[in-house]
């Protein structure tokens, strides 16, 4: 059994702020991460044929708090700004440096955190909080805490946290939306597609990204994200068959049709939780013990800079007991 004060669930940018804060104070403050590294959606894919951000596309400071942490990773050279032909809006997109992944490993050093281990299942026992995991090699450590903090998806959340006290049953009202990405890259420039295409109603992608036109990258590597109805529609399609009817849509929405060159690289990855489509609407939940808590951009809205302002709401408020 491992004990400590703080054990957090999740190592999105919402689990990072809310570690990151509370390791200033007193107290062991432990993170478990289901996947192999920090981030979340705040990703990159690597291959032979380039790298490809094919979570979240860039980031925007709307927020004090997130403004200062993009000030502080910018000047540090993990951020830079991007201005892809096509941008559709006043605010600064800034991408992580190489990769948007860099956010996530940047705001891990230093935190104790435990990839490849997933929370199963959550008890109280003795004033405590044991927390059941499991890892790649079957059953996982159990970890007994103060204070539990679940920083993950809406509905992992509820799975974990509703039969434990009825405050986290208003999860239920928390709507999110899947996302097909798929990561193309192409031999020769595409040289009539603008950097950014965005959908239109009734497409199949809400998205047409060229990520080799973000500073630092190279090559002709474009992203491509479905709409959520798509996605939706097609959560359970083969893998094949996904890559198949996106590389089509690119060729209908990019107008090349024909003409769109077979890419040298194509896969596909599955977001089950990527957009926050109705949000909790407050900055995060937890119980009258303060002992049990959730937060998340769904807490909020479907912007990093929401996921940050949902962890530093939480963190603040535990640091204030």
């Amino acid at each position: 059994m491992i004990e400590t004060d703080i054990l957090i669930l999740g190592a999105g940018l919402a689990g990072l702020t809310l570690a990151r804060e509370l390791s200033q104070q007193p107290g062991k403050v432990v993170v478990i991460e289901k996947s192999g590294s920090a981030g979340g959606r705040l990703s990159t894919r690597r291959s032979d044929a380039g790298d490809f951000d094919h979570g979240a596309q860039y980031l925007t400071n709307r927020t004090a708090g997130f403004s200062k942490l993009i000030d502080q990773l910018s000047q540090s050279g993990n951020l830079a700004a991007w201005n892809p032909d096509g941008k559709d809006s006043a605010h600064t997109w800034w991408v992580g440096q190489p990769g948007m992944s860099a956010v996530g490993k940047t705001l891990a050093k230093g935190l104790d955190i435990t990839y490849q281990t997933r929370a199963t299942h959550i008890a109280r026992q003795d004033g405590k909080i044991l927390v059941h995991t499991q890892n790649s090699d079957g059953d996982g450590p159990v970890y007994r805490a103060s204070r539990v903090i679940a920083a993950i998806p809406a509905p992992q959340a509820l799975d974990l946290l509703e039969s434990l006290d009825p405050v986290f049953a208003q999860v239920r009202t928390v709507s999110m939306a899947p996302c097909w990405s798929a990561m193309l890259a192409f031999d020769r420039p595409l040289a009539d597609v603008p950097d950014l295409i965005r959908g239109q109603d009734g497409d199949a992608l809400a998205l047409i990204a060229r990520n080799g036109s973000k500073p630092g990258r190279t090559g002709e590597t474009f992203v491509l994200h479905a709409t959520p109805q798509w996605s939706r529609s097609h959560l359970e399609t083969d893998r094949d068959a996904v890559k198949a009817s996106m590389l089509e849509a690119m060729r209908q929405q990019t107008g090349l049709a024909q003409h769109l060159p077979a890419p040298l690289h194509c896969e596909v990855h599955r977001w089950l939780y990527a957009l926050v489509e109705k949000p909790l609407d407050q900055p995060f939940l937890g119980n009258q013990q303060n002992t049990l808590f959730a937060c998340g951009d769904w807490c909020i809205g479907g912007r990093a800079a929401a996921a940050h302002q949902s962890g530093e709401a939480v963190a603040h408020h535990i640091i204030s007991l």
